[in-house]
């Protein structure tokens, strides 16, 4: 679980940080009509973007190495 759990976070880190803007519309923007996001919030998604990728690279770590964590 550990496995399919980390590549999951990768994946939708990596699409943070590649396409901010489309993670802000999945999250916040499908609730607004026009709606543009700021320069805070891709800045934002970004951040959670590498910081899902760094999670999810800690959660294989964990499945190929049980003794550290």
């Amino acid at each position: 679980m550990a496995l399919f759990g980390g590549i999951m976070l990768i994946l939708l880190g990596f699409l943070g940080v590649k396409f901010p803007a489309f993670m802000w519309y999945l999250s916040i923007g499908w609730q607004f009509r026009d709606a543009e996001p700021s320069d805070i919030a891709i800045g934002i998604n970004r951040f959670i973007g590498y910081f899902l990728i760094v999670v999810g690279a800690c959660y294989i770590l964990s499945f190929f190495f049980p003794t550290i964590g």
